[in-house]
């Protein structure tokens, strides 16, 4: 007989799962409380028992999935090597490409850009409280999550370790502007 806490967690996962299918086929928004339940086999008190609103479910799920992937990465050892951490994070964040991509499409993006930012101040964490600092962790985390989500949309063409690539040479050359003719860079 399943325990209270193992029919609980089943019902979570019918009901994450059941949002991120109906989100393909409707709008977001137009998704109803009904539609979902009828859709994840499981009653309005099951839903109301773990959730508050559709956007609950995806903040919820996002952030285990967030802590899941952190904690695996934790386990992988990459010797402070980022070229190895950035591969073994796409790997794992691109087993997650319909949950992404379907999150994006329906403009709920700022969920999985909030956990990427979230991840990456535990991962690397600020080494002081100056304004250098919060703002590194927020443009390396928006450039990340833009660099993945392009990489999900056009089908995830570029191996894991291509981006991964790519990913090192964003952070150790930065984003280098233009120059102009006849200008000198400082």
């Amino acid at each position: 007989m399943k325990t209270r806490n193992e029919s609980n967690k089943l019902a979570k996962e019918c009901i994450v799962t059941a949002l991120i299918e109906l989100m393909k086929a409707h709008d977001f928004h137009s998704i109803t409380i009904t539609d979902l339940t009828k859709k994840a086999g499981v009653s309005r008190m099951a839903y109301y028992r773990n959730y508050t609103s559709k956007e609950d479910i995806l903040n919820k799920f996002i952030d285990e999935v967030g802590s899941g992937i952190h904690e695996k990465l934790s386990c992988i050892s990459t010797d402070n090597d980022l070229y190895n951490y950035y591969l073994a994070l796409l790997e794992q964040l691109g087993s997650y490409n319909d949950l992404a991509i379907t999150t994006y499409k329906a403009g709920l993006g700022e969920l999985i850009l909030a956990e990427i930012t979230k991840q990456m101040a535990i991962t690397f964490p600020p080494t002081d409280a100056s304004p250098t600092e919060k703002y590194r962790h927020l443009y390396l985390a928006g450039a990340f999550y833009n660099t993945f989500i392009e990489w999900l949309k056009n089908g995830q063409v570029e191996s894991c370790a291509e981006m991964a690539r790519i990913c090192l040479t964003f952070t150790h050359e930065g984003l280098a502007l233009p120059q102009k003719k006849g200008t000198k860079q400082p």
